[in-house]
């Protein structure tokens, strides 16, 4: 059936075989709400005593909801379901658990997105809502994804030699900042500081490491030696820096790949399996030591030749 709608005087198709009768409205809607169904993504109708009411936002309807003015057994529609469905099932409840135990209950995604930039919820909680068949994480929730710390956060964090992963969250960036600066400096901070020609001993705290780097990196003596670090770094600190040593040796093996597929330009290029190019960066750590500065040398001038040279055959290649 067609009813008209009283924001936009506009006509909507409802299911025929589950739509109740459109009530007489007979107080005219006030111009700023009107303005704002307008706006929104769909409006709600309610389906009270075999009478039609509304439209009502989500928000408007949550309101009605917790002053009693509608039921959360009522029927409701808009323009994106097929059929009538009780309140609760447009606009339902998220409860929220942590170590198998509810910790809140919320009406609004939003909600929960404002519970996860404040900390008071985290990405590993778990969720559930009326017509889920089971609970599932918070970080499933695309609107999770505004609280995830940004690349420049996490390089903060990796630079201070602080744990992360792909679901820290910007308030925990804080909190781990926070709760760390009157701590002692990181082994990381110590070696960057000691690369810096600052001598420093092992009590002094994260914080005043950090503000001591930030003041010589200011200067343009400092920046330009700093500009170094990131490759010095791995040649220096094998040990301290080790898993980016391995995602660089990765890279460098994935490059090979990349380069053998190409096909023409490298027609003799045997496939060489992960196993086989661990041989070739064993036999380089050895015999090449600082091959892997710079960076974009590693492939060209050191794994490749080793390759020709047959070195991923036999691990006592000499």
């Amino acid at each position: 059936m067609t009813v008209n709608c009283p924001s936009c005087k506009g006509q909507i198709e409802i299911p025929f075989s589950t739509a109740p009768q459109a009530p007489t409205i007979s107080v005219p809607m006030p111009q700023n709400r009107m303005e704002k169904h307008k706006r929104s993504k769909y409006a709600i109708y309610v389906s009270k005593n075999s009478e039609q009411i509304g439209p009502f936002t989500k928000k408007e309807l949550r309101e009605a909801v917790r002053s009693g003015t509608i039921s959360r057994d009522d029927w409701a529609w808009h323009k994106e379901l097929s059929e009538w469905k009780a309140v609760h099932a447009v606009i339902p409840v998220i409860h929220v658990a942590r170590g198998g135990e509810e910790i809140g209950q919320f009406d609004d995604e939003r909600d929960i997105l404002s519970g996860l930039r404040d900390g008071t919820l985290l990405m590993d909680d778990y969720y559930w809502c009326e017509g889920m068949s089971e609970w599932k994480q918070l970080c499933t929730l695309e609107i999770s994804k505004a609280a995830l710390a940004t690349t420049a956060q996490k390089d903060a964090l990796n630079a201070a030699g602080l744990p992360f992963n792909e679901l820290t969250t910007k308030a925990q960036v804080s909190a781990l900042f926070s709760a760390g600066k009157d701590g002692p400096a990181t082994a990381k901070q110590l070696a960057l500081l000691g690369y810096l020609g600052q001598p420093v001993t092992e009590t002094i705290s994260k914080q005043k490491a950090a503000d001591r780097i930030d003041a010589i990196v200011g200067n343009s003596d400092g920046k330009d030696k700093f500009g170094d670090w990131n490759d010095d770094k791995l040649i220096l600190f094998p040990d301290l820096f080790a898993d980016e040593i391995a995602a660089l040796k990765k890279g460098c093996f994935a490059e090979y790949n990349a380069f053998r597929a190409e096909g023409p330009k490298s027609p003799d290029l045997p496939k060489v399996s992960w196993d086989q190019a661990i041989r070739i960066f064993t036999y380089l750590d050895a015999t090449t030591p600082g091959w892997i500065k710079p960076r974009s040398a590693m492939f060209i001038d050191h794994f490749l030749p080793c390759v020709k040279a047959k070195i991923y055959i036999s691990p006592t290649h000499s």
